[in-house]
C-alpha cells in the first residue's frame, strides 16, 4: 500500500478544512461575511458565542501557514493511526481530542477572568466591556488597570480556531502506540523517537502557557488538553477494550 495514500477520514478532514479556509477567505475578501465570527470558538459568555462553534472551530484556520502546518501534521500522523485503529475509532479519537482541547482552553480562560475580576463566568454586560477601535471601555469596579481589561476583552471578543488541539491528541496517541518510531520535527536535523519528541513539544506548551507571554496568539492550553484527552482515550482502549483494539 502506498504510504502517502490518504485514509478515508483523514482525507475528508483535510478537504473540509481547505474548503472552509478558501470559503472564509473569499467571503471576507468580497466583504460578504466573516465566517470567523460565526464558526470560530468564542467564550461562552460572549455575545459572539454560538453552540455549534464547539465543533466548527476545529475546521477553521487563520492563515496559510496555520492550515499548511496542521494539515501536514494531520496527514503525517493521522494516516498511520487510522490504518492502525480503523476509521471509526480514529474519528472518535479526533473529536474527543478536539473537544478536550477546547474544554481545557475554556477552563484556563475562566480561571484567568476570575483572577482579574474576582467573578466566575461573568456576563459581558456586567464587566462593561466595549471595544472602540484600539480602546477598551470597562467597568472600573472589576478591573485594576486598563491592561487587565484588555486581557479580558481579548478573551470575550477573540475567537479560537484550528485543528491543533485534535492533532495534539493524535500526536499523543501516536507516541503511545508507536513510541520508538523516529520523527523529524521542523528544523531539527536528526530524527527523534516519538516517546521523546511528543512529550517535549507538550512540555514547551506547558511552559509557554503558564508564562503568559504578551501577544502570544497560540492557545497553548488547548494543545495540552488535546494531548491529555487523546492519550487518555487510547490508554482506555488499550486497557479496557482489548477485544476491539490492537
Amino acid at each position: 500500500m502506498n504510504r502517502l495514500q490518504l485514509t478515508p477520514v483523514v482525507k475528508q478532514l483535510v478537504i473540509a478544512c481547505f474548503v472552509l479556509f478558501a470559503g472564509t477567505y473569499l467571503l471576507k475578501f468580497k466583504g460578504i461575511i466573516d465566517l470567523d465570527d460565526i464558526l470560530a470558538m468564542h467564550f461562552p459568555k460572549s455575545d459572539l458565542f454560538k453552540p455549534w462553534q464547539i465543533i466548527t472551530h476545529m475546521f477553521m484556520h487563520g492563515g496559510i501557514w496555520h492550515i499548511a502546518f496542521n494539515m501536514f501534521a494531520l496527514v503525517s500522523i493521522g494516516v498511520v493511526i487510522e490504518r492502525f485503529i480503523g476509521s471509526k475509532k480514529f474519528l472518535q479519537l479526533y473529536f474527543f481530542s478536539g473537544l478536550g482541547a477546547i474544554f481545557i482552553h475554556l477552563v484556563s480562560q475562566v480561571i484567568q477572568v476570575h483572577s482579574i475580576t474576582g467573578l466566575w463566568f461573568p456576563d459581558e454586560s456586567i464587566l462593561g466591556l466595549q471595544v472602540h477601535g484600539t480602546s477598551v471601555q470597562y467597568n472600573t469596579n472589576y478591573f485594576s488597570s486598563g491592561a487587565d481589561a484588555v486581557t479580558v476583552a481579548e478573551i470575550y471578543f477573540g475567537g479560537v480556531l484550528g485543528a491543533s488541539g485534535a492533532i495534539y491528541g493524535l500526536a499523543a496517541a501516536f507516541a503511545f502506540l508507536f513510541p520508538n518510531t523516529e520523527l523529524v520535527f521542523l528544523f531539527i536535523p536528526y530524527p527523534i523517537k516519538a516517546k521523546y519528541m511528543i512529550p517535549g513539544i507538550v512540555l514547551l506548551d506547558i511552559i509557554f502557557g503558564f508564562s503568559n507571554f504578551s501577544g502570544d496568539p497560540v492557545a497553548h492550553f488547548a494543545h495540552i488538553g488535546g494531548a491529555l484527552f487523546g492519550l487518555a482515550l487510547v490508554y482506555y482502549w488499550r486497557r479496557f477494550d482489548k477485544n476491539n483494539f490492537y
